[in-house]
């Protein structure tokens, strides 16, 4: 499963290891999240609005918190 997050972190050529530490969240957690296993806890949200520049609509579901999952070919 293919996710906009993912999308975000791969364009800014960063890690997800690399990512995690910056923002200071749990890197499992963040690889759960990307594969579009988790929803996106309220506290890391705007991290990563923030860190990845982009609007919320973008990256999740304001409703839910579950990433915006992108459909593969």
């Amino acid at each position: 499963m293919l996710t906009m997050l993912r999308i975000c972190r791969l364009k800014k050529g960063k890690t997800l290891r690399q990512v995690a530490r910056e923002l200071g969240v749990s890197e499992v957690g963040l690889c759960r999240i990307e594969k579009g296993q988790a929803y996106i806890p309220p506290a890391w949200r705007k991290k990563l609005i923030n860190y990845y520049d982009v609007s919320p609509i973008e990256i999740f579901d304001p409703e839910t918190g579950w990433p915006v999952l992108i459909k593969e070919e």
